[in-house]
């Protein structure tokens, strides 16, 4: 076995950090030692600890499985954990209004950090950029209605949205990808981008939608893949907001829809080719596309 620090949204940190953003972690700690490795790693990659919140409880340890092509499976041992005890009261953004807040998997429906970032969310949605990766566990929420109820009830809320085709299929088995699509653009998202894998991504705006292709590679690990496409995703969108403000929408033809998708495939793919969820630079990305 190899140990290796690991989740979503501090995976989606990580690579913001290493994009060259300045990035929080909102989320709970523990003070055992798997905590503490987290909070070392954290404090070397750039990421601000200001907003977490230490608990005396367990760390979240998942084991994963990675099968001939690189897909893994993962076991999640998490109840009574830090990540997931936050209260209303601990979550917090600090002094300074955020540009973005981004969540995403089993934080979103595990209690009672779930109604705690919802509350976040719904406090910030029109004030800040909200960014929504469902990333579904279903072996630490197996009741797909929960995870339906919240996902939707967040979208409400979202301006962009990263879907894989995979979590599409877990969450909605009877219903085609396009009907789900077109039902949540219709609730008035900014972008969604929906990840197929080795088939690419697709993105849609308002002003259309455009396919991406996936880069040819030699995969080794796809762990992190979709983290790191997140990560670029939000990169990209991070620099319209700053340059245009409230009208970075407008800025998000069809041209602009490929080349982020374009930068973000390009990121997933890196980070495929290496072992672990090792997420890469902007001049890493730079030099794959060229």
């Amino acid at each position: 076995m190899q140990a290796c620090v690991g989740g979503s949204p501090f995976n989606v940190a990580i690579g913001l950090s290493r994009l060259g953003q300045s990035v929080a972690l909102l989320t709970g700690m523990s003070d055992d030692m798997f905590g503490k490795k987290l909070s070392s790693v954290l404090s070397k990659e750039g990421v601000s600890q200001e907003l977490i919140v230490e608990k005396k409880l367990p760390t979240t340890v998942a084991f994963i499985e990675k099968d001939s092509h690189g897909v893994p499976s993962y076991s999640f041992y998490g109840e009574g954990t830090a990540d997931r005890s936050l209260l209303s009261n601990d979550v917090s953004v600090g002094a300074s209004k955020p540009k973005v807040i981004h969540l995403g998997s089993y934080s979103i429906v595990a209690q009672p950090t779930a109604d705690s970032l919802l509350a976040l969310v719904k406090k910030y949605s029109g004030e800040c950029l909200i960014s929504l990766d469902p990333n579904i566990r279903a072996i630490v929420e197996p009741d797909m209605n929960i995870w339906r109820n919240r996902v939707e009830e967040l979208i409400t809320y979202s301006d962009v949205v990263k879907v894989s085709d995979e979590d599409l299929a877990v969450l909605y088995p009877e219903s085609p990808p396009e009907n789900i699509i077109e039902k949540w653009l219709a609730t008035g998202l900014k972008l969604l981008v929906l990840t197929k894998g080795k088939e690419g991504s697709s993105l849609w705006s308002a002003a259309g939608s455009v396919d991406v292709d996936t880069p040819n590679i030699n995969v080794v690990d796809t762990v992190g893949a979709g983290d790191t496409y997140q990560a670029a995703l939000l990169y990209s969108v991070g620099i319209l907001v700053e340059s245009y403000g409230d009208t970075w929408i407008d800025k998000l033809s069809e041209e602009k829809l490929h080349e982020i998708g374009s930068f973000a495939a390009a990121a997933a793919a890196i980070t495929c080719s290496r072992q672990g969820a090792d997420l890469p630079t902007k001049d890493e990305i730079v030099s794959f596309i060229n």
